[in-house]
């Protein structure tokens, strides 16, 4: 009996310290353990946080890139944009109606080729939603001391007035006669007040009453010198 306790007496300190090691060790296993754990879930971070921002910075630049093509069309419209832009279906009408019209002068080559452009404006003078068009003639043929001769047609083309002796440019008044816009035309230096009468208007704004009044410098304007000219 006494060896017997004498070994479980010698046993004891042993088994203790195994079971220490035992702990000391697990207890190592759980902190490795938890400092891997830990690494992996700052990658796990890194990683997301990473993708995140390349997610943000693609959206960014895809927001943005749009925003500065607009921007560049609006810039380049505005730029590009001439004062008096005209249809190219009514460029066309115009240079029609001038062929028909002039047809047997320029069949004996009268007309020479300083004389074959023109510019025009368009205005709706009687507020039937449909633009008369202004046509203004250049070149020796069509013009003297006293202004050039000045074609006034219809959206169609078909003439309404020609007017003699006229300089440009032209002035939409802001009265009415007969349901249309006064004319104010500049003729032999001075300007005249021009008024529909109820057909067409006079083709002479040289007798018509001098405009003594300062035209308004809100008053529409046409055939102005950086009109682009066309030829015909």
């Amino acid at each position: 009996m006494e060896c017997l306790c004498l070994d479980k007496i010698i046993a004891a300190p042993i088994i203790k310290k195994e079971m220490v090691n035992f702990v000391a060790s697990k207890t190592n296993f759980m902190k490795t353990s938890i400092s891997l754990l830990s690494l992996f879930s700052s990658l796990v971070l890194f990683s997301c946080t990473s993708s995140e921002n390349k997610v943000n910075s693609t959206v960014k630049k895809t927001d943005t890139v749009p925003t500065e093509q607009v921007s560049g069309n609006n810039v380049k419209d505005t730029v590009a944009s001439p004062q008096n832009i005209n249809n190219e279906a009514t460029v066309n009408l115009v240079k029609q109606t001038l062929a028909a019209m002039f047809k047997d002068d320029l069949s004996k080559n009268l007309i020479e080729e300083p004389s074959k452009k023109f510019k025009l404006f368009e205005y709706d003078l009687n507020d039937d939603q449909k633009k008369e068009i202004f046509v203004g003639l250049t070149g020796p043929y069509f013009c003297g001391s006293g202004g050039c001769t000045l074609l006034l047609l219809n959206s169609q083309g078909e003439l309404i007035t020609k007017f003699t002796v006229t300089a440009a440019p032209i002035l939409i008044a802001d009265t009415n006669s007969n349901g249309w816009k006064d004319l104010i035309l500049h003729s032999n230096g001075k300007d005249h007040l021009v008024k529909f009468n109820g057909k067409k208007y006079p083709s002479n704004p040289s007798v018509q009453p001098v405009y003594t009044s300062t035209p308004n410098q809100n008053l529409v304007s046409g055939l102005n010198v950086e009109d682009q000219p066309y030829s015909w």
